[in-house]
Order: structure tokens, then sequence, then C-alpha cells
């Protein structure tokens, strides 16, 4: 091939390589819906058909009808954060940190009585009655009348783990089966087939898993430290890696109906698109230069919270 040739290819391939880039660049919009301030804090977002809920640092509540529009509360709760929050069917309820739990009551949020003073880092629920929540040490609670009363549980952690440390468990989701999910340190994936009275390890390994995601057609992910991601393809009954091509920390991940993810972290946000073998970054100077440690989806696009209590829209 002569060097004329050989130019030209290059300079097609070269703008080739350019118009994909932008045109994935241009596949991603977002948009800052709602901002804090430099000392504030959103660490949870649910969203489902009604609308969103965020929680964060001094007991603020969040919430939105159309993903725009953002009315903001701070319940009395001494300083203490909420960490997570869920709502199901019209019933809210958020955790956090020295065992908090807050119970919405019509419009009214209530505090409840809790059964530990442990951190609760996540809470689920089945619609049903049952939530569940969990948090520092191997605590795990639950609630049989939808977040009124609780219950601490008893877990026999060296039979599940085959350790005799009680790991923090860092997420619970609860999926189209009403089975509930746990994930937390050294790669622990669980299952309980009965509201949790008995758990079946699923997974194990190096790292820290902190989010866990059910979508549709029995796809599920969990992340975490140094860029892990798992995937399940058959339910939760097995996990895998998938390539992140990075090393930061992992902090959450939401399934869209079509089997997109999106997953949030340390200065890291990641796609993943049905089937897919790897992630991709998602190159955005809003994502990147902060931290965002939650994700939901609302009406087909991604919310992210996090860092300065800002909520950004992404639109993928």
């Amino acid at each position: 091939m002569n060097t004329l040739a050989k130019f030209a290819l290059g300079a097609t391939a070269l703008l080739f390589s350019t118009l994909m880039s932008a045109a994935h660049a241009a596949s991603l919009q977002s948009e800052m819906v709602s901002q804090g301030h430099a000392h504030e804090a959103l660490f949870s977002v649910n969203a489902n058909a009604d609308g969103l809920i965020a929680v964060g640092g001094a007991g603020q509540i969040s919430t939105s009808k159309d993903g725009s529009t953002w009315q903001r509360v701070n319940i009395a709760l001494a300083g203490r954060s909420l960490l997570a929050v869920s709502e199901v069917g019209g019933n809210a309820i958020a955790v956090g940190q020295q065992g908090a739990i807050v119970w919405r009551n019509g419009e009214k949020w209530q505090e409840q009585k809790s059964p530990t003073k442990e951190r609760l880092f996540a809470v689920a629920q089945d619609g049903n009655g049952f939530v569940i929540a969990s948090g520092g040490f191997g605590t795990l609670i639950r609630s049989l009348d939808n977040g009124k009363s609780w219950q601490k549980l008893t877990i026999d952690w060296p039979a599940l783990i085959g350790q005799s440390y009680e790991p923090h468990v860092y997420n619970v989701t609860v999926d189209a089966r009403g089975r509930a999910y746990m994930a937390g340190e050294f790669g622990m994936i669980a299952r309980s087939e009965d509201r949790g009275e008995t758990w079946q390890a699923l997974n194990s390994g190096d790292e820290s898993l902190f989010g866990l995601a059910f979508g549709e057609r029995d796809l599920a992910y969990a992340v975490g430290q140094s860029g892990t991601i798992l995937r399940s393809q058959d339910g939760g009954e097995t996990w895998s890696k998938i390539e992140s091509g990075s090393d930061a920390i992992l902090l959450d991940v939401s399934v869209r109906s079509d089997d997109r993810a999106v997953v949030t972290g340390i200065r890291e946000a990641l796609s993943i698109d049905a089937g897919a073998s790897h992630a991709k970054r998602l190159d955005n100077d809003q994502l990147l230069g902060s931290w965002y440690c939650d994700v939901g989806v609302y009406k087909g696009d991604f919310y992210v919270v996090g860092e300065k209590a800002n909520v950004l829209k992404l639109s993928i």
C-alpha cells in the first residue's frame, strides 16, 4: 500500500472514530434538576411510577412528582442522616444512622422504634407487609406490618459464610417473586425465600459489594470495590464478573426495563448494554467530577444523587 493510500485509510479511520465518539457523547444528556450546598449530601433515591424520594444528611427528605420540581423537608433526627429509602405502593420507609427508622403516614414522616443502634445502610420491601433493612456488623432487621414495628433477625453467620465475623451488610433488595437478597463485605450475596428467617449463600469474594439491583427477565447486578461488577442472568442463582475497565469504588446500580444498567460511584459512572460483556464509561464532567452514591430509574431516565445534595438526570 502506498503512502497516499495509507494516509487516506488512516484519515478515514480517524474520522470514523471521531464520529463514533461524538455519537456516543451525544447519546448521553445530563441535567442538574436539583442542587444543594457544599456541606450537604443525598445518599439514596427511590423511583417508581408515583415519583421520586431522595434522603440524606441531617434528616433531609426531598420528593418530586415529575423529576424536575423538588420539595424538601428536614425531619428532627438530632442530626442523624438518612442513608436509604424505599417506597412501594405508597408505603415509604427511610433508615439511617444509629438505627434511625422513619415511616411516612399519609404526608407526615414519623420516627419508629428501632431494635438496633447500628447504622442502617439499606431498606427494601415487597409491597405485602414485609420490609427488611440492613446495616453494620451483620445487622438485619425486618417488619411484617409495612414498617410500623420491627424485630432484629438472628443470623448464623459461620454457617452462612464460613467465617466467625459479622459482615457489614451494605445492601438489601426484594425481587419480583418476594425473595430477599443481601450483599456486603467480602463479595457476599445471599438470598432468603422465607422473609429473612433462613438464608442461602450465593457468592463470596474479596471485594465488598455496595450496590445490588434486579431488572426484568432474571437480570441482576451487584457492584463494589475495585471496579467490581457482578451479573446474574438466572434470577440471582449464579454470579459472574464482567469487565468494568475501572478500579474505582462503585456504589450503586439500577436497571431499566430495556436491560440497560447505569452504575455510579466515586468520580466514576458506567453503563452496561443488554447482554454486553463489559461496561462503558460515561464521559460526563458532572458525573466524573463528583461522587454519586445512588441511582434510580423514573420514566426511562436515570436519576443519580450524591455530593452537595445534587440530583442529576441522565437521559441515555
